[in-house]
């Protein structure tokens, strides 16, 4: 029970996959109820056939419901046929990638945006304004292709200085153990936060997702 919520499903004939995670501000118990709302809305519009439609949607709806509800989000789609992964973001910090093989990962950005020239809100939090729109950029990926999703309870892990773990960080525990399992990734980051903070992880709701295409 927090504020972090995710959807993974895989359509009947496996061709299309398709990863949602959201971040309601605030964290346990308190936004609980709130974020099992948006899950569910969320959970709703999973299967609309563009990303940039279920985020729209899901938008609306909560904006609507009048709740404290700021959310960030991301969806992904793979589509197993084409060997392509589509990813619309609603405020949410980027998706990081690695190709088979590559030493490296990468963030998952688009390459140009027309936000400066769009008189109407692009890529903002869920339930900030009603007519926010969402866009949806695509890279190429293929078996053994690796995504690692997650919420920002990741890199805002303050220290005891008070400085965050930050996106740097990040990158730099996933380059290190680019070649090692998911399992093993999930680990690798987690100790690094608790050895980064010098205590539990209490400042926020934290969630983290390796995925490798097969």
């Amino acid at each position: 029970k927090g504020g972090d919520i995710y959807y993974f499903g895989v359509c009947k004939g496996g061709t299309i996959s398709r990863l949602a995670i959201a971040d309601v501000t605030g964290h346990g118990e308190a936004v609980s109820e709130i974020s099992q709302y948006v899950y569910d809305t969320l959970k709703a519009h999973m299967w609309a056939p563009d990303s940039r439609v279920i985020l729209g949607k899901v938008n609306q709806l909560i904006y609507n419901q009048n709740l404290d509800a700021m959310t960030t989000a991301a969806v992904v789609a793979y589509y197993r046929e084409t060997g392509k992964a589509t990813i619309s973001y609603a405020g949410h910090p980027p998706i990081l990638f690695r190709r088979k093989g590559e030493k490296t990962w990468s963030y998952a950005r688009r390459a140009s945006s027309n936000i400066l020239n769009d008189p109407i809100a692009l890529n903002i939090p869920l339930a900030v304004e009603m007519d926010a729109r969402y866009e949806e950029f695509t890279i190429s990926m293929t078996s053994g292709d690796r995504l690692f999703v997650y919420t920002d309870g990741i890199i805002d892990t303050p220290n005891p200085n008070g400085e965050r773990f930050g996106l740097g960080r990040l990158k730099q525990i996933l380059d290190e153990n680019a070649s090692v399992s998911l399992p093993k990734i999930k680990s690798a980051v987690l100790n690094s936060l608790n050895n980064f903070a010098k205590c539990e992880l209490f400042h926020d709701d934290v969630t983290l997702i390796a995925l490798e295409i097969c």
